[in-house]
């Protein structure tokens, strides 16, 4: 139900569940996280088969609905089942959001609950003319967890997080784009593909090092910790000696795109 492809350093995640307008499993979450694991792993180890930008796509039409109604009834009635879904749900997320690797949602239709969530922890989202948003835990009874109601409010502010969760509005894309939601839109799904390829590969060819420690930094100045800033400064410093940065300034020299490792 989510397949994992790799391509000359992009990897693609492919939600297929259009039937269910790709709404999400406990099985499929666990699914997403243990691929984000693995590429992960890859980078970190500088393998050089690894991706370099990760693309997480739905079927044309829809990008994620959210979670399975028909499961939720199930859980619903299982205390332990259902903590066990929302552990599952949260890792999965953090996994996507702390990968070493630029990421870019590719959002072709509903883009609803637990797909919003799925989106802000991606770096970049892109969307066609049928992308839609919403959060309605509130018309649930329910609440958005705290790490998903920070990327939102990271997102679009805190205003309009309250709009969309304290009155559910739902949202088109030109909204989308105008709020920074999107950070481009296109007119359809074969221009949204387009588009997302050429990110993926304009993001491939940057340096692994900066990618990674980019990302880092800005984790830590999300979430700050002593132990992650003193991380983020090794990263820093180690940067200026590494081969990346030698490819970079040979190449800025010599008035040529680099070629990174």
């Amino acid at each position: 139900m989510i397949e994992l492809t790799l391509n000359e350093g992009v990897a693609t995640l492919s939600i297929r569940r259009l039937e269910k307008r790709n709404a999400f499993t406990t099985t499929m979450w666990g699914m997403l996280q243990r691929h984000c694991d693995t590429l992960a792993q890859m980078a970190m180890q500088h393998r050089p088969d690894a991706a370099r930008v990760l693309l997480l796509c739905g079927e044309p039409g829809a990008f994620c609905a959210g979670a399975d109604i028909e499961e939720m009834r199930s859980l619903v009635a299982d205390a332990a089942a259902l903590a066990h879904n929302n552990d599952i749900v949260m890792q999965a997320q953090l996994a996507l959001e702390r990968m070493p690797l630029p990421t870019i949602a590719v959002i072709d239709g509903p883009c609803f609950g637990g797909g919003l969530g799925l989106a802000a922890a991606c770096d970049f989202r892109l969307g066609s003319t049928r992308a839609r948003f919403a959060v309605t835990p509130a018309r649930l009874g329910l609440l958005y967890s705290r790490p998903d109601t920070a990327r939102l409010v990271r997102l679009v502010g805190d205003a309009r997080a309250r709009r969309l969760l304290l009155r559910g509005e739902r949202i088109d894309a030109d909204t989308a784009l105008a709020w920074g939601v999107l950070a481009e839109l296109l007119p359809d799904a074969e221009a949204l593909a387009a588009t997302a390829q050429a990110w993926a590969r304009e993001l491939a060819a940057a340096s692994r090092t900066s990618m990674a420690g980019l990302k880092a930094t800005l984790a830590e100045l999300a979430d700050p910790n002593e132990a992650e800033a003193d991380a983020v400064r090794h990263l820093y410093d180690a940067a200026f000696t590494g081969p990346d940065f030698a490819e970079g300034a040979a190449a800025f020299i010599g008035k040529r795109e680099p070629r990174f490792a």
